[in-house]
């Protein structure tokens, strides 16, 4: 086998987990932060618990953002999107958060993109309190990803208003009346020069009484 290929981001990270080994706290969460894509769930929790006491101050960062961006290589959407994905759970499914703790190995975590369906989802409040529960159980405890989610459950949960469904309509009609004007203005195109005009005509007129 050969030797793990390591980014510059690694080797920084790396460095700086062994300069700072004397602090727990700070390597535990580097850690995290190099392991994101399969611990997502800890890291959000480590960063929970240095935002919460304020731990970046005393390691010389001038804020929160400055900490993260700096030494974890995060940027500060996907640190609120860790976080905010966290703390839902802990309200809303903490018993996601013991089970991984309890049972690391064998307990499916959600992924963010899961979590922050399930929180929208809530937001919403389109969907009915039965629908609300079966999809945490699903994305929770079945560990069904986003798309399935989505095409599951998107049309109760996020239902299009009236004056969605006619824009998204009128985008349609329009985006085919440019397509077929263009198609019949191709090189070769079997449409007559009289008829390709009469359609470009009848194709203005649609166009400017939906666009008006």
């Amino acid at each position: 086998m050969g030797e793990k290929i390591l980014t510059k981001t690694d080797r920084e990270m790396e460095d700086r987990m062994l300069a700072v080994q004397n602090d727990p706290m700070r390597a535990e969460t580097l850690q995290k932060a190099r392991q994101f894509k399969r611990t997502w769930l800890e890291l959000a929790q480590a960063l929970a618990r240095v935002q919460g006491g304020g731990a970046w101050e005393a390691w010389g960062f001038s804020d929160f953002d400055a900490y993260c961006r700096k030494e974890l290589h995060l940027r500060a959407n996907t640190v609120a999107k860790l976080l905010g994905s966290y703390r839902f759970l802990e309200t809303s499914a903490p018993n996601v958060i013991a089970r991984a703790h309890e049972d690391p190995f064998e307990a499916p975590i959600p992924s963010v993109k899961a979590v922050e369906f399930v929180q929208r989802a809530t937001d919403r409040g389109a969907a009915d309190a039965e629908t609300l529960e079966t999809m945490k159980r699903v994305a929770f405890e079945e560990g069904v990803e986003a798309p399935l989610l989505a095409r599951r459950f998107k049309e109760v949960a996020f239902p299009e208003s009236d004056r969605e469904k006619a824009e998204k309509l009128r985008a349609n009609i329009a985006g085919t009346a440019r397509r077929l004007s263009s198609l019949i203005a191709e090189a070769g195109s079997p449409v007559s020069k009289k008829i390709a005009v009469q359609v470009e005509e009848a194709v203005g007129l649609l166009l400017e009484s939906i666009e008006n």
